[in-house]
């Protein structure tokens, strides 16, 4: 079976963020095939340089990111390193960690519609392509919705959508498990199935959730340190656990965990750390006969608490948090943090009382060092200039940031931007 991907000895380091700083080794002679029609895992710790991989095998490395490439990468039949991004993506669909970034359409229908539009396909493919495309994925409800209004787990499947709307010989997917929810990652396997066995479609998933790759995948490639360090097939999760989990890798264990819900309960007699009081919300662009975002949500929360919102992809998590911080306003109902009315403040006054962290790290960073972000954090929560170096390094060796602390936030793993947001937003 022919290889449509082939990488050898590649390297990448990326340029130093400043004069006289050392440049950042993130690809150490990685070598590898992918034959056509497979579907291969690429798993790692934090920081190992799977999704660096992944850019790399895109063309984000080196056509759009400062540094410098080593070796060679082939896919589709195409050199990565003289073949424009541009011309790569003809062939080659992408959907990276964070899909607010690769939006770019006003609405899901032109969203998926536009790579099919870019390749000149007449009006009436177009349209039963998105037809089909918008029933794999489940999403037909969204189909006039703004881009701009959909929860993370609902961008991730538009984003998806269009990255296989015109067919590609290759999907690359970087951890798409982050936002999506048990039944998004059933169809998003199901329709990669679908494809591989249609159209020979071949699909490298960076995943840290490892339990649909040991159904799905054909091989694994397991990352560490920057290189390729096993070249297996699935049954590794079996066979070689114990080394997986000794360098931070997901090692699925018999039955997904199940959640169970309790019973409601009276309200809690302690002092309220947050109340909503029948609360309701309709986003602008939504149609008479969709449900609103929220409606007639109640809940108590007693200070000291700790407490997990689950949900389905679109069912207004993350709208209620939003309101816990005035980014959203309630068209209805009463909201309350520390018993301060949130209705009165703007967001920049709720910042004293409640630490944001959203989907999208990269939304709540501003570009500096790990220990710039954090040290920032920590001065707009008021800590003094005299506090604010031990209150850094406090966070640092909390989140285990030692080593990349002089990092640029740009230049670091999903994982470990995820842990600066959190630490920046805690100091």
């Amino acid at each position: 079976m022919a290889d449509i991907i082939t990488v050898m000895n590649l390297g990448w380091a990326y340029a130093p963020a400043s004069e006289g700083d050392d440049a950042r080794v993130a690809l150490r002679d990685v070598s590898c095939y992918v034959p056509r029609g497979g579907v291969v895992g690429v798993v790692g710790p934090s920081g190992s340089g799977k999704s660096t991989f992944a850019k790399a095998l895109v063309g984000l490395i080196p056509h759009c990111t400062a540094g410098t490439l080593n070796g060679y990468a082939r896919i589709a039949d195409m050199n990565v390193k003289s073949t424009s991004v541009s011309n790569l993506s003809l062939r080659v669909g992408y959907v990276g960690q964070n899909p607010w970034g690769q939006i770019v359409a006003e609405t899901v229908e032109e969203e998926i519609a536009f790579p099919l539009e870019n390749r000149g396909v007449a009006p009436d493919e177009i349209r039963a392509r998105v037809d089909e495309v918008l029933a794999m994925l489940h999403i037909e409800a969204l189909r006039h919705r703004l881009t701009a209004t959909l929860s993370a787990g609902e961008l991730e499947r538009v984003a998806i959508g269009s990255a296989i709307a015109a067919g590609p010989d290759v999907l690359i997917l970087d951890e798409p498990s982050n936002t999506l929810d048990e039944q998004g990652r059933d169809d998003l396997f199901a329709i990669v199935e679908h494809m591989r066995e249609d159209a020979r479609m071949t699909t490298l998933v960076v995943e840290q959730r490892t339990r649909a790759l040991a159904h799905h995948a054909t091989g694994v490639f397991l990352m560490v340190g920057g290189e390729i360090i096993r070249r297996t097939g699935a049954d590794i999760f079996e066979r070689e656990g114990a080394l997986l989990e000794s360098v931070g890798v997901d090692v699925p264990r018999g039955e997904a965990p199940t959640l169970t819900l309790a019973d409601d309960e009276p309200a809690a007699a302690g002092e309220p750390g947050l109340v909503l009081d029948h609360v309701g919300l309709r986003y602008p662009d939504s149609t008479p006969d969709e449900s609103p975002a929220l409606e007639d949500v109640s809940l108590r929360v007693e200070r000291g608490s700790f407490v997990g919102v689950v949900g389905a992809n679109g069912s207004g998590k993350s709208t209620l948090l939003r309101l816990l911080d005035a980014q959203l306003r309630p068209q209805r109902g009463h909201v309350a943090v520390a018993g301060v009315d949130v209705a009165t403040r703007r967001t920049q006054q709720m910042a004293r009382l409640v630490a944001y962290v959203g989907q999208d790290p990269a939304a709540t960073l501003l570009g500096g060092t790990v220990r710039e972000e954090i040290a920032q954090g920590a001065r707009s929560g008021g800590i003094r200039e005299a506090e604010a170096n031990a209150r850094v390094n406090e966070m640092i060796r909390l989140f285990d940031l030692y080593g990349v602390e002089d990092t640029p936030v740009a230049q670091l793993a999903d994982g470990q931007r995820r842990a600066t947001a959190l630490a920046a937003a805690l100091a």
